[in-house]
């Protein structure tokens, strides 16, 4: 995989494009650090891609939730303690929402 400087693709954006004829895909640099992955599309096959990058940022959320879920605990809570914090929650927005409209 091929790697972008920001200064690069800034310069001579044409050039970094036609890189990507080869490649397809590239990791976009600034100060070293990747920041972005470049895909080479097409009419064709844009929204099919954007589709499939969608769910891996979903799939990648889930696995963050879960992993914080692990280190809280929350991982082990059963359905009870599940329904209550669904009500406490519930609750507190309610409140919540009757002050604000009360303040107004």
């Amino acid at each position: 995989m091929q790697f972008l400087t920001v200064r690069e693709l800034s310069k001579s954006p044409a050039e970094a494009l036609t890189k990507l004829n080869t490649d397809k895909k590239a990791v976009l640099t600034n100060n070293g650090k990747p920041q972005a992955i470049i895909f080479k599309i097409d009419t064709e096959n844009f929204e099919k891609t954007l589709s499939m990058l969608q769910k891996l940022e979903f799939m990648q959320n889930l696995t963050d939730m879960r992993l914080v879920s692990m280190k809280t605990g929350n991982s082990n809570m059963n359905i009870d303690e599940i329904n209550a914090e669904i009500k406490a929650v519930r609750k507190k927005r309610r409140s919540k929402a009757k002050n604000a409209k009360s303040c107004s």
